[in-house]
């Protein structure tokens, strides 16, 4: 391994560089990987515009590459195989330990199936960068109580949308509607299973576009006919749709909530209690939602590929950060460590 190691390093706002530093060494639990693709996140540009992290922290959590060192008591991960990271586990790229946007990365304390995830050849390294982000998308699928018969609003298609959009076409969910401001995503969100689209900007009314297709309901406790509609994924980030999802949902519907928000938002209760609405915010994953998202890219019946916007080798990672910051321009970057 080649000591050399260069690294995207916080400096402060808006001040991302890419600097030399030293390799991981090695211990008896742990395993240095070469990184060889990682994306950049919505968290990444989070703490992009507003710190959250310690300045010197190495970022990028959405990684995978090749174990190139072993410890000695490292048990059923093996050099050669290429995987992808919980990063969760041990806060990998998000300020606790340095993060996939260098040439290597130790993973300390590496367990199979918990913090460390091996993928066949079949998952490519852009697929295998964009697991973490689907895994997202996936945990807030399983805990949501849906059925295939229920129409599904996910607002905001970003990457986490977007994938989020794709789970639910793999788990045959038939009623999906996408809603974002970009048509370039909301034909994205087409091609990865949304039946109905909705652009916030044009004059139309999201909650004709569900009357239309899906009907009305009553509620005892709510007066007058309300939208058939039985979940929402809010995605967006954006207060107003989020409070446009809560009056949208008919009774005994599903709000998960899988964005973070800049500002403090009001939430009327009594809504919440006269339509009996469950309200779930997603963050994190299970070793579970990490296989399933495996096994369903490498089976091909998912492709994500189409949401990467952009390559960037990783000496022109600031160039990457402006690139995604820029929702206009990109949808999903990819940094090449190889």
């Amino acid at each position: 391994m080649n000591n050399s190691n260069p690294s995207g390093v916080f400096h402060g706002v808006h001040d991302i560089r890419v600097d030399e530093k030293e390799a991981p060494v090695i211990n008896e639990n742990s395993i240095i990987v070469k990184v060889e693709m990682t994306g950049i996140c919505g968290t990444d540009l989070h703490i992009y515009h507003e710190g959250l992290v310690p300045e010197g922290s190495v970022l990028g959590h959405e990684f995978c590459g090749e174990i190139i060192e072993k410890g000695s008591k490292v048990k059923d991960l093996n050099v050669g195989e290429r995987v992808v990271i919980n990063p969760m586990e041990n806060g990998i790229g998000l300020g606790v330990s340095p993060g996939g946007f260098a040439r290597y990365v130790k993973i300390d304390n590496a367990e199979k199936n918990t913090n460390t995830f091996s993928i066949p050849d079949s998952v490519n390294s852009e697929k295998g960068a964009l697991i973490e982000p689907f895994s997202v998308g996936l945990a807030a699928i399983n805990k949501t109580n849906l059925t295939k018969e229920d129409s599904v609003l996910v607002t905001g298609c970003g990457t986490i949308g977007l994938v989020t959009i794709a789970g639910l076409k793999s788990k045959g969910i038939k009623n999906i509607i996408a809603s974002d401001i970009s048509d370039k995503r909301l034909e994205l969100a087409k091609q990865l299973g949304a039946n109905y689209t909705f652009n916030p900007s044009s004059d139309d009314k999201l909650d004709d576009l569900i009357i239309n297709n899906f009907g009305t309901v009553n509620s005892l406790n709510y007066a007058g006919e309300l939208p058939n509609l039985n979940a929402a994924f809010e995605c967006s980030g954006v207060g107003a749709v989020f409070s446009q999802s809560v009056n949208l949902l008919a009774p005994d519907g599903s709000l998960t909530i899988l964005a973070i928000y800049s500002k403090e938002l009001s939430l009327d209760p009594n809504l919440v209690v006269y339509k009996r609405l469950n309200i779930l915010g997603s963050l994190f994953y299970t070793p579970n939602d990490f296989i399933e998202a495996i096994d369903l890219m490498a089976s091909g019946e998912v492709d994500l590929s189409p949401i990467v916007s952009h390559h960037f080798p990783l000496d022109e990672l600031p160039k990457a950060f402006e690139t995604q910051a820029d929702s206009r321009k990109s949808v999903k970057v990819i940094v090449d460590s190889i």
